[in-house]
């Protein structure tokens, strides 16, 4: 049967402490009260023989006359019965006439019962005398008892001494817990910062750094959102106005020509801000890793075609060859539906910056138990000063005449992070700009 406890570590803790003080001293009590008892009985015993011998080694008795031989005055005291005889059976000395012992001698000790009492008598014989010493079993129970329960008496009392010393300690070391929740309690939603509560318990002060460490980064993730909602509010800005302006273009046409060129123009600005949003979502979507799919192996190569047939309508649109080239089979453990936009950025790039007529030449090798995606563009490239900051999100090139939103390099890095793989790029082969991803192999952990 359970016994029903609160989760409080508190309430845990004195119940068992209090419980195990209340048992022990029960048990240390009852030990030494039967313990008492019956080193108190051997005492009396003790007593009881000590008497007779010391009775048994003079013979100032043996000269009492028979006037003195019937008196109840005696030294000894009153919840002993001493009587002595003579070897030859006459009784010399009674301390307790009205309450005399049986003449029936058992040498060593006896119980007997005398009118409805029971005695514990020693009785001693010498060549001069019987001797019998006898106390009632009453007196001496009462005395044993009241010897028991001094001795008992102090655990007694120092059991519910040691329940408070205990209450009082446990409160007391639980006090920075409480302070720690009374600071978590009463913090604001937006306050973020590290907890700091001192004297904290060994077993407590890890969870501490832990939620710590939590906050820290719930902390850098809302930074980011903040700095992404901002980027991605400055960023719509112009796209919308843009199709405001369009719009009214359209209203203003006066002719079916010019109603045709600001439909075009409004069509191009609508798909460009599909696109701006859409890409805004992908990145949206990468930097939440609260959740992530499970990683599953991928072959590159379907990973490819699929981006590839994604992008290869604006590849034809402007006469670009598109050529993939490699191992059959590159694969690696990750997340298929991440993967493919990421290889669809990377060729989105490459076509937006290849010229007419240009060419895309895509790659799949395996080197030192890697999976390598090259993609190489024969476009005007990217100055080594700026290949690091074309990966952060909404920077663009000066002097860059392409439409985009400086998303979809950042997007791509995003992915690859996640994947434990790089992205570098570099001076292509042929001319032009080499972009380089590198996985590790399937049976490297996600």
């Amino acid at each position: 049967m359970s016994i029903p406890l609160s989760y409080s570590l508190r309430a845990r803790l004195l119940f068992f402490l209090l419980a195990a003080i209340a048992v022990g001293a029960l048990v240390q009590g009852t030990i030494a009260y039967r313990s008492t008892l019956q080193q108190a009985d051997d005492i009396f015993d003790s007593l009881l023989q000590r008497t007779a011998l010391s009775l048994g080694t003079g013979d100032g008795l043996l000269r009492m006359g028979p006037s003195h031989a019937t008196g109840s005055a005696t030294p000894m005291a009153d919840d002993l019965i001493i009587q002595i005889w003579t070897p030859d059976g006459v009784r010399v000395f009674n301390s307790r006439s009205r309450r005399p012992l049986p003449d029936q001698i058992i040498l060593g000790f006896a119980d007997t019962e005398v009118e409805g009492s029971t005695y514990r008598v020693y009785s001693l014989a010498t060549p001069f005398q019987v001797i019998q010493v006898a106390q009632d079993m009453q007196v001496r129970k009462r005395m044993a008892g009241a010897l028991a329960w001094r001795t008992v008496a102090p655990t007694a009392a120092a059991a519910p001494l040691l329940m408070l010393i205990v209450w009082c300690v446990v409160s007391w070391s639980l006090r920075p817990v409480k302070r720690a929740r009374a600071e978590v309690a009463n913090r604001r939603p937006e306050d973020l910062s590290p907890i700091n509560v001192p004297d904290l318990p060994d077993e407590i002060r890890p969870l501490m750094q832990e939620l710590n460490l939590l906050l820290e980064r719930m902390r850098g993730a809302f930074a980011q959102q903040k700095q992404f909602v901002g980027d991605a509010a400055h960023e719509l800005r112009s796209p919308l106005a843009a199709l405001t302006l369009q719009l009214q273009s359209l209203r203003r046409a006066s002719d079916d020509a010019s109603r045709r060129v600001a439909e075009q123009r409004l069509a191009a600005g609508i798909e460009r801000a599909t696109r701006l949003v859409e890409q805004l979502l992908s990145m949206a979507r990468q930097e939440d890793a609260a959740e992530p799919a499970p990683a599953e192996p991928v072959d590159l190569a379907d990973v490819v075609r699929l981006a590839l047939s994604e992008t290869l309508a604006d590849a034809n649109a402007k006469n670009i060859g598109v050529e993939l080239r490699g191992e059959p089979q590159a694969r690696v453990r990750g997340r298929r539906d991440d993967l493919v936009l990421l290889a669809r950025n990377l060729l989105d790039n490459a076509i937006k910056y290849t010229p007419a007529g240009g060419h895309i030449d895509i790659r799949l090798e395996t080197q030192a138990g890697q999976a390598l995606l090259l993609i190489d563009d024969n476009g005007p490239g990217i100055p080594a000063a700026e290949r690091g900051r074309v990966f952060d999100r909404f920077y663009r090139l000066e002097g860059n005449t392409q439409h985009g939103s400086g998303l979809g390099l950042a997007i791509a890095r995003a992915i690859a992070e996640r994947h434990a793989a790089t992205i570098t790029l570099e001076d292509a082969p042929a001319g032009g700009l080499r972009a380089r991803v590198t996985f590790p192999r399937e049976s490297a952990p996600i």
